[in-house]
């Protein structure tokens, strides 16, 4: 599975109308610039887009809410604003997989700052090891050597610590 911003993701900020009342805080901070070459930044934009597009709609909701628009025009919004959830939720599962996400902290209806956790790397394990080692097994100088021949036997110590 690919972990990288659709290559037709658009910054909302490079387009005519854009709002900047509506963008979201990055980590409490300025987003990162557009067109960035870090993967992590990448997708943090392409989070906040979808929660742009979120604030927009809300913020044109409550100013068909105030100014007493038509029930039509209000819940042709509020498909649109579904239809955003959808997309910014297809977002967060496409990826969940890596523990990328984005948690937003509200300011009344809007998203006013969207907090990232930034997953870890995958931890390489070393290759296993072809040497052999030896340890010491408590009990085993109690069994007689004639029987350390021949075919397996298995003992159980009193004390249930060792199975040979």
């Amino acid at each position: 599975m690919n972990f990288e911003p659709a290559p037709d993701f658009a910054d909302p900020r490079l387009r005519p109308g854009f709002e900047r009342s509506c963008w979201p805080l990055c980590n409490g901070m300025a987003a990162p610039l557009p067109h960035p070459q870090d993967l992590h930044e990448r997708r943090c934009l392409e989070f906040l887009a979808a929660f742009y597009q979120l604030n927009v709609l809300n913020k044109r909701l409550l100013a068909f809410r105030k100014g007493h628009a038509p029930q039509r025009r209000i819940k042709g919004l509020l498909d649109k604003i579904a239809a955003a959830t959808a997309a910014l939720e297809t977002l967060e599962d496409h990826y969940a997989p890596i523990g990328f996400f984005g948690e937003p902290v509200m300011k009344g209806i809007l998203y006013h700052n969207i907090v990232f956790n930034r997953p870890e790397l995958p931890k390489l394990q070393p290759k296993a090891s072809t040497y052999s080692s030896h340890f010491a097994i408590p009990g085993l100088d109690k069994i007689p050597a004639s029987e350390l021949q021949g075919p397996v036997k298995v003992y159980r110590f009193g004390y249930g610590k060792v199975d040979i």
